[in-house]
C-alpha cells in the first residue's frame, strides 16, 4: 500500500490511527517512559490489542452499512416489481 493511501485510510479511522501512533511511540521510545523491556512489552501488547479492537469496530461498522444498503436495494426492487391484483372490495348498498 502506498504511503498516501495508508494515510488516507488512517484518516478515515481516527481510533485506529491513535493506536498505530501509540505503537510507533513505543517502538521509538518517544516518551522515554519505558525503561524496562517488560514495560515496553506490556505497552506493545496493549497497543496491539487496541489496534485489533479498533480494526474490528471499523469492520463491523462497514459491514453493517453494506448490509443495510443491500437490504434497502432488495426492498426497493421488491416493491417495484409487485403487480397490483385488486382495487379493493365493492361495498353493496342496502
Amino acid at each position: 500500500m502506498e504511503n498516501s493511501k495508508l494515510l488516507e485510510e488512517l484518516d478515515k479511522h481516527p481510533e485506529l490511527r491513535k493506536h498505530v501512533e501509540r505503537l510507533l511511540d513505543i517502538s521509538g521510545n518517544i516518551n522515554e517512559a519505558l525503561a524496562l523491556a517488560d514495560d515496553a512489552e506490556e505497552a506493545t501488547i496493549e497497543a496491539c490489542r487496541g489496534i485489533g479492537y479498533a480494526a474490528l469496530q471499523c469492520w463491523a461498522e462497514s459491514r453493517s452499512t453494506q448490509t443495510a444498503q443491500q437490504i434497502e436495494r432488495r426492498v426497493k426492487s421488491a416493491s417495484k416489481n409487485v403487480k397490483k391484483k385488486s382495487i379493493g372490495t365493492v361495498h353493496s348498498e342496502k
